[in-house]
């Protein structure tokens, strides 16, 4: 099962045509997810896919939104990882879901793009993903290429 949370306009999604299967669930601004039911999905999903605007590099405020509340789900809890601090993980989250972070928007600078890459990475690392893919693209339109990634 995928879990797909995105920042895209209702038309925007629908344009890009994404195959989904029939467990797969999308969070979105129109269609929120309560918190109970993120700690459900995230805990059972096969792969976790962001889309979302690059601001200032890293993740637009609802994808934000999103992925602190998943963090809230992996406990209050910090330990060190990597030399890093990280969320807590309960043991039977650890690397059951790999994550793809798409990240859009014209005029993306290299820093912004470089501390993107920063922040999936850590949020991966964070959330015990068992591995993260990192994308841009520059324009909503070029999202379509997701398909054949996701």
């Amino acid at each position: 099962m995928k879990v797909i949370v995105h920042d895209l306009q209702e038309k925007s999604w629908q344009e890009l045509g994404m195959r989904l299967q029939e467990k797969d669930i999308v969070i979105s601004e129109d269609r929120r997810c309560a918190g109970g039911d993120i700690r459900d999905v995230i805990g059972s999903c096969g792969q976790l896919v962001l889309i979302s605007r690059c601001v200032f590099g890293g993740f637009s405020p609802f994808v934000q939104g999103v992925l602190e509340e998943c963090r809230r789900y992996f406990g209050p809890f910090l330990e060190m990882r990597h030399g890093q601090t990280h969320y807590e993980v309960r043991s039977e989250n650890r690397n059951t879901f790999g994550m793809v972070c798409c990240f859009y928007g014209d005029h993306i600078t290299p820093m912004e793009e470089q501390s993107a890459r920063i922040q999936s990475v850590s949020d991966g690392i964070s959330l015990q993903a068992r591995g993260v893919k990192i994308v841009f693209y520059d324009t909503v339109e070029k999202l379509r290429q997701l398909n054949g990634i996701v």
